[in-house]
């Protein structure tokens, strides 16, 4: 051989050696990103469009287990973790991570049965140890949402896909927790930075955040389901106000608005040229009532005449986040929902016949707290107390426009008496059950309604417990409900896919794609 074939020869080898040694650090870079769960848009794990979602106001963190909240939970719950119990967009109790469960006769232990290939998206398999840690992890560091987990008295598994709950007394409501924060499963073997990263086994990972501003997902490609996400990438984009959002979907930054509670459907399409939708919530506005012995709204009758002044129908309509009227306290996707906006339908002449029983200085200070976004709304409400005014008795309540903050303070140092609110969430009931007594609002009849419900044994059984609890706290006027919100979104027209109910809470994007 020549010395010149000898070199030529050498030169190949070398080169040989530079390529395998470039091709095991790509290997490794990517095995490493897999085992950490946080795959960057390197384009290894598919192609296709990336889909822009705008929404409004970001996560301060990634991290579920403190940060406090809708944001977190709505970015990241059913897309990058999961529940062991799922909801279906009639917010319907649908398996996930536990394919089915069990609750015993005596309503005191609850068996969940796991799937047996759900694995994280570094690879791990997700066992039932995952899940008692978990468990345990949520109640004793405190997690957002572990009051949920207060009747769980001890969290055992005999396999690797059973789990079994024993509680103190039956909770007819620890079900449907397990389908929000508490029933988060996390990998125990994982070493993450929770604040800025994301490890679950959902059907996206976090590759990319910047707070404040983005939350990019994308698809994962180990995801155990049976079918992977349609689309490789969605960045979620967080804008400061409705104007901002607006404009960037005006602009077709963002194919996906998102909620646009003060623009009517109307006015949607014609400011972004995108195709308006509503969806239901479990969100409602209401007018409440300070009902403590000082206050004058202690009185059933006043309350009732109250009611009766107040056209729910016409504010319902009117309303640009009004999904539909209500007449109680439980929506129309919650156990236990029953049409009660008959109870005190609109009569001012019912109302004055009422009041002539009070004398003119019996209402006194009538001090109405009105949170910004709903100065509109407090003025129409004024107007229509105000026409139970009569030669008898002075209605003329004291509108006062707060910040939410503010709004919060003076419901809890009990400085009002009437206030208008909004609530959030199946199952909200606190300040009518008794629990919460920002309102003191006392019905002993209604309270006990409540926890024969929650001490149901069936799903059954507690929806007819919430329905008599409902009819109960409505008959009694505890408050004025006036409607359920709706979340109006603007959706470009070559999307599929996106949810619409409960994305004010919820915004799983599994299906979502676009057509090209």
């Amino acid at each position: 051989m020549t010395k010149k074939k000898h070199g030529e020869l050498k030169r190949w080898a070398a080169f040989l050696a530079i390529v395998v040694a470039l091709f095991s650090l790509v290997m490794l870079g990517k095995s490493v990103a897999q085992r950490s769960g946080v795959l960057e848009a390197t384009g290894l794990i598919g192609s296709g469009p990336s889909i822009d979602v705008g929404l409004i106001g970001a996560p301060a963190s990634l991290d579920i287990r403190t940060e406090q909240g809708t944001a977190v939970e709505q970015a990241l719950i059913g897309n990058v973790y999961e529940t062991l119990i799922g909801r279906d967009q009639n917010n319907q109790l649908i398996p996930a991570l536990a394919d089915s469960w069990t609750t015993s006769k005596n309503g005191l232990t609850i068996t969940l049965h796991l799937r047996g290939n759900a694995t994280f998206s570094n690879g791990d398999t997700l066992d039932a140890e995952d899940v008692v840690w978990s468990l345990k992890q949520i109640i004793s560091g405190k997690y957002v949402g572990h009051e949920q987990l207060s009747t769980v008295a001890a969290v055992d598994s005999d396999s690797a896909n059973r789990v079994t709950l024993t509680l103190r007394q039956p909770d007819a409501t620890l079900l449907r927790a397990l389908s929000g924060r508490a029933g988060i499963v996390y990998d125990r073997g994982a070493n993450t930075d929770y604040a800025t990263q994301a490890l679950g086994s959902g059907p996206f990972t976090v590759s990319a955040y910047r707070a404040g501003s983005d939350i990019t997902l994308r698809r994962n490609p180990h995801y155990w389901g049976a079918s992977k996400a349609a689309s490789s990438q969605i960045v979620l984009h967080y804008y400061a106000d409705e104007a901002a959002l607006i404009d960037a979907a005006a602009k077709g930054d963002v194919v996906m608005a998102l909620p646009l509670e003060h623009t009517s459907l109307t006015d949607i399409t014609k400011k972004t040229g995108l195709k308006a939708v509503q969806g239901s919530s479990t969100s409602k506005v209401m007018l409440v009532f300070n009902c403590s012995t000082e206050s004058p709204m202690s009185d059933l009758r006043t309350r009732q005449s109250f009611r009766y002044l107040i056209d729910v129908a016409a504010i319902a309509s009117s309303a640009t986040d009004a999904k539909q009227a209500l007449g109680g306290p439980i929506g129309p996707l919650e156990p236990g929902y029953e049409d009660l906006t008959g109870v005190y339908p609109h009569n001012p002449q019912q109302a004055v016949t009422m009041l002539l029983y009070y004398s003119t200085r019996y209402f006194g200070d009538l001090t109405f707290l009105v949170p910004q976004e709903y100065q509109a709304l407090g003025e129409q409400i004024s107007g229509y107390l105000r026409q139970g005014t009569s030669a008898h008795t002075a209605i003329n309540p004291d509108m006062q426009v707060v910040d939410d903050a503010t709004l919060s303070q003076r419901l809890a140092n009990g400085d009002f008496k009437l206030a208008l609110m909004t609530v959030s969430g199946t199952d909200n009931v606190d300040l009518f059950n008794g629990v919460d007594n920002t309102l003191q609002y006392q019905n002993g009849n209604a309270q006990e309604a409540y926890r024969n419900a929650v001490a149901a044994t069936t799903g059954d059984a507690y929806a007819d417990g919430m329905k008599q609890f409902a009819s109960m706290v409505s008959q009694d006027a505890a408050a004025a409900w006036l409607y359920e919100r709706g979340v109006n979104m603007a959706v470009n027209g070559r999307l599929h896919g996106y949810p619409v109910n409960m994305t004010d809470e919820l915004l799983p994007l599994k299906d979502l794609s676009i057509e090209q």
